[in-house]
């Protein structure tokens, strides 16, 4: 669970600080002169350059760690991580963005101990039901990650706050000394039941093998079919609220920041609470649809309110719908392949997310400077159609998906 709350604390806290950077006027990172959309441009390519390191990552060390170990791969994603934020650091002291896209890949490529850790949760599990549990667990873990990350990144860059001691690259240098904390724990109190080991295959390459290997499982096939736009209907909000928040009503990183931490409020409550009872009594159909139609209502009343505080709420039902609709997924994603694929399974589907969340932050900062800030959240809501299309016709004739778990 630590190690999911560090894999994502990071987006939390980087978020806010980037959007405040990079798209107010009085940011203090660019050149004087550079246009809001172009700062638009400059966040999505920051921001996407780290979701698409990921995306390979992601299905690559996944992989590795059903051939290595969960414990070996996990640790190499730490030492990644405290490699980005340091250089991170760097680059925010020395306002040099090319070296902060540089540390996003870093940390992007590195960034998959999630799908790590959710595999060994499900090593650990005795049953379907547990690792349902489990796979919860797991989302909590990711929560707390969303909640203290926009806490770190608001509070120790906001000089209102804490005067002279906040700046910008305090977070990230806070975030790496956790990253650090999790690295100690993993390597000195975890112990790893998938103890088989076989040769590690070296070429990075391979994710497109294994998600053409994926691709050509029917099961798989299915899920990923609602999974992926529901996927960017999620992003679309969760990308660029910070963003939204920072043009549309003035906040710095401190006031996005609560909206990240609320939505973050809202994964906790529900993924620990609500995951295992709704999915004892629903099929994973039932509840897909309602998440996604009630989500995409919270992306529309998030364009339709008139101020800021009311839109920063809308960040706390979101969370809650999605800390109930991923953790689903994930667990169709678990039940669609064999115990000995979870690994591989899980990486997959964080390398579909991480694919989702680089088309929406690429695609978002261009229609944000050619369309408007609006645009991103329009395309939010069009996605969430395709994927009740998707549960509508693809899941109909799925039977494991369409149970009622027991």
């Amino acid at each position: 669970m630590f190690t999911c709350f560090v894999d994502v604390m990071g987006q939390g806290l980087a978020f806010p600080i980037f959007a405040a950077l990079l798209m107010q006027p009085n940011g203090g990172f660019l050149q004087a002169g550079v246009s809001q959309s172009q700062g638009a441009l400059l966040y999505g390519i920051a921001i996407g350059t780290f979701f698409l390191t990921w995306f390979f990552g992601s299905l690559y060390i996944s992989k590795l760690s059903d051939s290595i170990g969960r414990k070996p791969g996990i640790l190499i994603c730490l030492v990644g991580a405290i490699v980005g934020y340091a250089i991170a650091a760097v680059a925010l002291i020395s306002h040099n963005y090319i070296l902060l896209v540089v540390s996003r890949g870093i940390t992007g490529f590195t960034a998959g101990a999630q799908p790590i850790a959710a595999a060994a949760m499900i090593d650990l599990a005795k049953s379907d039901r547990e690792s349902s549990r489990n796979l919860g667990l797991a989302t909590v873990g990711m929560s707390f990650g969303l909640v203290v990350g926009p806490i770190i990144g608001g509070l120790f860059s906001d000089k209102d706050l804490l005067g002279a001691l906040a700046s910008s690259h305090l977070p990230f240098l806070i975030g790496g000394l956790l990253c650090i904390v999790g690295l100690l724990l993993v390597f000195f109190g975890f112990e790893d039941v998938k103890t088989e080991v076989s040769p590690m295959e070296a070429n990075p390459l391979v994710v497109f093998r294994l998600l053409t290997d994926a691709l050509n499982r029917e099961s798989v096939r299915r899920v990923s079919s609602a999974f992926f736009p529901y996927m960017l209907c999620v992003l679309g909000l969760y990308v660029f609220v910070s963003a939204n928040l920072s043009t549309r009503f003035g906040y710095g990183a401190t006031g996005s920041s609560v909206g990240m931490f609320l939505m973050g409020v809202g994964l906790i409550a529900s993924s620990s609470f609500l995951v295992e009872p709704l999915n004892a009594r629903f099929s994973k159909r039932t509840i897909m649809a309602s998440c996604t139609l009630l989500f995409c209502g919270c992306v529309a009343a998030f364009l339709l309110v008139p101020s800021g505080p009311f839109a920063l709420a809308i960040m706390l039902p979101s969370g809650l719908l999605h800390g109930v609709g991923y953790p689903t997924m994930l667990t169709g994603f678990s039940e669609s392949v064999s115990k000995e694929e979870q690994g591989w399974v899980m990486g997959f589907a964080i390398s579909l997310f991480t694919l989702a969340a680089a088309i929406v932050s690429f695609f978002g900062g261009q229609l944000i400077a050619s369309i408007g800030a609006q645009a991103p959240f329009q395309f939010s809501i069009v996605c969430g159609g395709v994927a009740l299309l998707a549960l509508a016709l693809s899941w109909k004739y799925s039977p494991y998906l369409n149970k009622v778990m027991t």
